[in-house]
């Protein structure tokens, strides 16, 4: 009976170490910049808390790229998916650092395969469900129940739906998924200097903003009067 005590003893022992090491081995997101922001996407058994801070960081990503002046994120969303797929597209130019390590940590989640999104996920089922009620969604789930769903695919049916990405938060976490996570993990950011890189940017903008301040108005012309009674000269 002590025999039997003991070996339970250290198997519970070694069980403890595992899972210790387990949850020490996977990473965790050190700093949550948005968790003031509303927290729009809930989807059972999901770190919603990640995902709502992937979104926005992807979102504040794309508009300080995008629309650094007026920050419309319908207009950010609209230049962002003209961009992709095209050599226009260079994520290095405006990826933060914040948003290389979310997609490291989505990574864990599963919700990325060797092709890129994983459709099957538990997170693509509930964007799928919680979508608003219009085209986008119906083409979506279409798709999907028929095992068609592909970035190609679907992009065409985006095409000029920039408003209504920018309203519906289930879809623009899809996007934000398969067009920028998906493609950041496929890269090497080891290499940027990230502070460097905004700094330059900042002053660029700044350099921009100086130049159209001092830019020199057209003089216009005098309002002279003219004296009818004078002669021209000969």
């Amino acid at each position: 009976m002590k025999t039997i005590s003991i070996k339970l003893l250290l198997v519970l022992l070694i069980f403890n170490l595992t899972s210790c090491k387990n949850e020490n081995s996977s990473s965790s997101l050190s700093e949550y910049k948005y968790s003031d922001q509303p927290q729009t996407i809930n989807c059972p058994d999901a770190d919603n808390k990640l995902l709502n801070e992937a979104l926005y960081a992807f979102e504040d990503d794309i508009i300080n790229f995008y629309d650094v002046q007026q920050k419309n994120a319908i207009r950010a969303y609209s230049s962002f998916l003209r961009d992709v797929g095209t050599n226009r597209m260079s994520y290095d130019k405006f990826v933060s650092e914040h948003s290389v390590n979310l997609a490291t940590i989505l990574k864990q989640t599963n919700v990325f395969n060797n092709d890129g999104l994983n459709y099957n996920h538990d997170i693509i089922k509930c964007i799928a469900k919680n979508m608003n009620e219009d085209d986008l969604k119906i083409t979506f789930n279409a798709l999907l129940s028929t095992n068609s769903m592909s970035k190609s695919l679907y992009k065409p049916a985006l095409n000029g739906g920039a408003s209504k990405i920018a309203k519906d938060k289930h879809l623009s976490l899809y996007i934000a998924l398969e067009y920028f996570y998906a493609e950041l993990i496929k890269s090497d950011f080891s290499k940027i200097d990230f502070k460097k890189r905004d700094e330059e940017k900042a002053k660029q903008a700044k350099e921009i903003e100086a130049k159209k301040a001092n830019q020199v108005r057209p003089l216009q012309p005098k309002n002279t009067k003219v004296d009818f009674n004078k002669r021209p000269a000969k």
